[in-house]
């Protein structure tokens, strides 16, 4: 049956009246399904607001604790630091005390050591100078006090010049050649020089030695060798 049949049998009021009733039908499903979809977007984007909302607590938290964690890293770091710059103060003060305990007990105790004289130590240092070097020797007796010990320092260095032996006085090196080595101590003594180096000589070693005199008699020889670099101070 086509529209025009359905108009004729139903009459003009009728039919009008049925479209009517068919079309309000249709815009009430309609805007009932709107309603429908719309509730149903309305809890995804709650939904999906709600899950942004929590891993946004959650990166927060979790940048929290990675905060913390940077500063406990720091703070043990600077500890770390702090041990590290405590026990090497520690350790160089230990080595400062055992240099002086083993000086003091050389002075003080000399029954602990040799008997007669000795260099304790030899200290080079560079000047401003090219080939120019402080030297100090500092010297000791060793055994019981009684009397004061004289004598005079024999300093020969040895090194090489131009790739050969080589070997200068060190009297003929001091920048005043009138300059004696002499010492006259009861406990210890120190000499210092200053020196210039031939040009191309490379310095490795000291030899040193005397005759040591006490109460004008001979009463012995002493002689060692120092190596250039470990009196060398930085």
């Amino acid at each position: 049956m086509n529209l025009a049949a359905l108009k004729e049998q139903l009459g003009f009021v009728r039919y009008y009246g049925l479209v009517i009733f068919v079309l309000a039908g249709m815009f009430y499903a309609g805007h009932e399904f709107a309603n429908k979809r719309n509730e149903i977007l309305s809890a995804k984007n709650e939904l999906l607001a709600q899950s942004i909302q929590n891993l946004t607590n959650e990166n927060q938290l979790i940048n929290s604790q990675l905060n913390v964690k940077k500063v406990e890293l720091e703070v043990a770091s600077i500890a770390n630091e702090q041990a590290q710059q405590t026990l090497k103060n520690r350790l160089n003060l230990e080595s400062e005390l055992r240099q002086q305990i083993s000086f003091y007990q050389k002075v003080m105790a000399p029954e602990m050591m040799q008997d007669g004289f000795v260099i304790e130590s030899a200290e080079i240092s560079a000047t401003a100078s090219d080939s120019n070097y402080a030297i100090k020797l500092m010297m000791l007796q060793h055994e019981n006090i009684k009397a004061t010990i004289k004598g005079t320092l024999e300093v020969t260095i040895f090194g090489s010049l131009q790739g050969k032996p080589a070997s200068y006085s060190l009297d003929k090196l001091q920048d005043d050649p009138e300059q004696k080595l002499s010492f006259a101590f009861k406990y210890f003594e120190v000499v210092e020089t200053r020196i210039t180096l031939p040009d191309g000589f490379i310095p490795d070693r000291l030899e040193i030695s005397t005759d040591i005199y006490k109460y004008k008699r001979k009463r012995g020889s002493y002689k060692t060798q120092i190596k250039w670099q470990d009196a060398l101070s930085e």
